[in-house]
C-alpha cells in the first residue's frame, strides 16, 4: 500500500534509533512523501552518565538520519525544532497537517499551531503520571503501569490530548533491562496501531490532565527505584494479568479466562478501575461460559461494584422487557447462593428495578425462585 499523504517526523539530525526505527515503519506504512525535520547535536544540562544496572544488550548502532532518508526518499532538513519560519516554509512547500515525533526536545506552541491535525509524540510511559524526565524510574516509584501514552502534544512538556496507552507485556522473571527494551517496542507497536485507527477513522482524544511535570530525580532516588524493582513488577505483573482477565471476561473467552486463573487463582475478584469483578462483567455481558467457569473457581455471586449494585441486578439488565428471556445466566447465579434481596448503595434490590423498568417476566422468575427457598 502507498501512502502519498504529505507529513513531517521530528527527528535528530544524527544516529539516533527511535528515528531510523520510526522511518522505517513510516517507510514500511506505505508513507512516501515524508518531510524528516532533524535537530543537529547539542549537549543535554540534565545529562547523567551513571548506570544504575548492568545491561548485557548489544545492539547494532543507529545509521545517521540523512543517510536513512535517503535511502528511503524522505525529505531531509536539518533545523532546531523552534525555528518556526524554516518549519512553515517547508509545511507551505510540502503541504503537511500532521507531524510525528520520532525524536525531539521540547516544541514551542508557535510550531506545534502550524499543524492543523496536530503533532503526534508516543511517549514512553503513563501520563500524566510519568511526565517530565526520568519516565521509567517514575514508572516503578509510583507504581504505574509500564507502557506508553500516544496523545497529540500541547505547549506543555508531556501533555495535550491523550489517543490511547498501549502496555508493555510484563514477564514474572524480567530483569530492568528486559523491561526498557520491551517498552521500547511498544513505542514501535503504538506507531503501527496510531496509523491503523487513523486510517480507520477510530482515534479518540481525552485531555491529559498534568497539573505538573515531575522533577529530575536525584542519582539517590533513582538507586532508590532500581531497588524497589522487584517489588513493582510483582504488583503490575498481577495487575496486568488481572486486566487481562477482565477483557477474556468482557470478549467471552472462558478458555483465556481458565488459562489466567489457573497461573494467578487469586485474581477471581480483581476489579476493574469501575469496581467490577470479573463475574459482575461476565454476568452483565451474558457470557454463559465464563460465568459457569468463575463460579466453579468460587467467585462470590454476591459481589458488587461500588454503589453497591449486585451480580443479578448487573445480569438482569439484558433480560428486561424480553418476552422469553434466558434465565440460564441468573439460574447459575442463584445456585451459587446469590440473594435477589440484597440492597445497594440506595437500599433497592433488584425487584425494584425490574418493577420500575415495568418488567414482569424476570420479575416472576426471580420472585418464584424466591418464594422456593
Amino acid at each position: 500500500m502507498t501512502n502519498n499523504e504529505p507529513i513531517a517526523v521530528f527527528a535528530y539530525a544524527f544516529a539516533h534509533r527511535k528515528t531510523q526505527d520510526f522511518l522505517l515503519e513510516l517507510a514500511a506504512s506505505g508513507f512516501r512523501d515524508v518531510t524528516v525535520i532533524g535537530a543537529p547535536w547539542k549537549a543535554l544540562p540534565h545529562a547523567d552518565s551513571n548506570q544504575y544496572f548492568p545491561s548485557m544488550l548489544r545492539l547494532a548502532s543507529a545509521r545517521n538520519t540523512p543517510d536513512v532518508c535517503r535511502a528511503l526518499g524522505f525529505a531531509f532538513h536539518e533545523c532546531e525544532h523552534d525555528d518556526v519560519d524554516a518549519i512553515a516554509a517547508l509545511r507551505d512547500k510540502a503541504g503537511y497537517s500532521l507531524g510525528i515525533i520520532a525524536g525531539a526536545r521540547i516544541i514551542k506552541r508557535a510550531v506545534i499551531e502550524l499543524f492543523d491535525e496536530g503533532i503526534l509524540n508516543i511517549h514512553p510511559g503513563k501520563l500524566p503520571e510519568t511526565a517530565g524526565l526520568d519516565l521509567f524510574f517514575y514508572t516503578i516509584m509510583k507504581n504505574v503501569p509500564m507502557g506508553v501514552t500516544a496523545h497529540y502534544i500541547d505547549s506543555r512538556v508531556d501533555a495535550g490530548d491523550e489517543l490511547f496507552f498501549e502496555d508493555t507485556p510484563l514477564g514474572p522473571d524480567d530483569t530492568i533491562e528486559v523491561v526498557q527494551f520491551n517498552n521500547y517496542q511498544s513505542q514501535i507497536r503504538a506507531l503501527r496501531l496510531f496509523i491503523k485507527r487513523r486510517d480507520a477513522g477510530t482515534l479518540t482524544r481525552r485531555p491529559v490532565e498534568r497539573p505538573r511535570k515531575n522533577e529530575p530525580m536525584t542519582p539517590q532516588q533513582k538507586r532508590a527505584a532500581v531497588e524497589a524493582f522487584p517489588n513493582w513488577r510483582v504488583s503490575q505483573y498481577r495487575a496486568q494479568r488481572g486486566r487481562a482477565l477482565l477483557a477474556a471476561c468482557r470478549d467471552g473467552d472462558a478458555d483465556k479466562a481458565e488459562k489466567l486463573l489457573a497461573a494467578i487463582p487469586d485474581l477471581i475478584e480483581f476489579r476493574s478501575a469501575e469496581g467490577w469483578t470479573p463475574l459482575i462483567i461476565a454476568a452483565h455481558g451474558q457470557h454463559r461460559g465464563v460465568v459457569n467457569a468463575l463460579l466453579a473457581r468460587g467467585a462470590d455471586a454476591n459481589a458488587s461494584g461500588r454503589n453497591g449494585t449486585t451480580v443479578l441486578m448487573y445480569a438482569k439488565s439484558a433480560l428486561m422487557g424480553q418476552d422469553t428471556p434466558d434465565f440460564t445466566i441468573l439460574e447459575a447465579l442463584i445456585e451459587a447462593g446469590a440473594d435477589p434481596m440484597r440492597h445497594d448503595a440506595l437500599g433497592k434490590d433488584v425487584f425494584h428495578y425490574l418493577w420500575a423498568n415495568g418488567d414482569t417476566a424476570v420479575t416472576a422468575w426471580l420472585a418464584s425462585k424466591q418464594a422456593a427457598t
